[in-house]
């Protein structure tokens, strides 16, 4: 069974405190200032982090600079992975602030181009490359970090990809049925294989970056004007499909994560806003808060950080 971890359906859930033994009493919760971090496809661009919870006149606590950023990503340290649109990668250190230069930067294998980025527990760091794989990388990472593992089985064009806590890869795959839709594949490690589960191509869906809550996976899609969120329960199988889709505030959706308190943020491309909306979900949900980006703001990365 899939099941929820900081690696997948990373971002909904915090263990904030336990019951010691010899029935003490139990300890006080562990309160953890997150940030949105929010990236810009844009020369100059940066990518700009926003203390949580936001309101619509948040403003930048701080930003660092990294132009054309289209996938953000952050190990168990809070060590920050950034990719622009030429398929370059750069390693950011904790702590982050307005000061933080790329500790060393690299190329996504041949790619082009960044899709979705995503840590395992043990630092190993997965990246679509929009193209026929996933590339995984292992640390310690150098100016010539190349792929330990490529993961192409049947990928058309990888742009999202989760992991849960055993380890399986979930990858978004635009471009399925002669480029008229979508699907979702999983594949167990060591990733070398076909995938284990390939659902039924959705017609004229063009699936973007994922990120899960609970027992359901939430998928970006920018089809039709304004695109929507959709929503599968796990475990996927191979005949999985949307068990609703949230489309109210939805705006060319590319970018979407979950905050430590179960709260959904979609970046949309299509008019420049994060919309956040508060569980429980359904296709009647509606953003709780927009925040309005000024100017030529290209939002295509979203992460929850520290």
């Amino acid at each position: 069974m899939v099941r929820k971890s900081s690696a997948i359906l990373a971002l909904a859930g915090l263990l904030v405190g336990c019951n010691v033994a010899g029935g003490s009493a139990p300890s006080p919760p562990v309160v953890v200032v997150q940030h949105l971090y929010v990236g810009n496809d844009n020369t100059p661009g940066t990518v700009q982090a926003y203390t949580l919870p936001i309101t619509a006149s948040s403003t930048p606590a701080f930003a660092f600079a990294s132009n054309n950023v289209v996938s953000i990503g952050f190990d168990a340290n809070n060590n920050a992975l950034v990719g622009d649109n030429a398929g370059h990668l750069q390693y950011f250190t904790a702590p982050l602030s307005a000061t933080s230069t790329p500790s060393v930067t690299f190329n996504n294998g041949t790619a082009s181009n960044n899709g979705q980025i995503v840590f395992n527990l043990g630092g190993q760091v997965f990246v679509a490359n929009v193209s026929t794989a996933v590339n995984m990388f292992t640390p310690p990472f150098t100016s010539s970090s190349a792929p330990s593992t490529v993961v192409s089985g049947g990928l058309v064009s990888a742009i999202g990809d989760v992991l849960d806590n055993l380890g399986n890869l979930y990858v978004s795959n635009a471009g399925t049925g002669g480029g008229t839709g979508s699907d979702l594949e999983v594949f167990a490690a060591p990733y070398t294989g076909a995938p284990t589960v390939t659902t039924p191509n959705v017609a004229a869906t063009a699936y973007r970056k994922m990120a899960g809550s609970g027992s359901t996976l939430y998928v970006c899609s920018v089809a039709g004007t304004t695109g929507r969120i959709d929503a599968y329960g796990l475990p996927l199988s191979n005949t999985s499909v949307p068990a609703f889709a949230i489309t109210t505030g939805v705006n060319v959706p590319e970018a979407i994560a979950f905050d430590q308190n179960g709260n959904m943020y979609v970046g949309n491309l299509g008019n420049s806003t994060i919309t956040v909306y508060t569980a429980p979900f359904s296709a009647a949900s509606a953003p709780a808060v927009t925040l309005t980006f000024p100017g030529t703001f290209a939002i295509f990365g979203i992460a929850i950080g520290k």
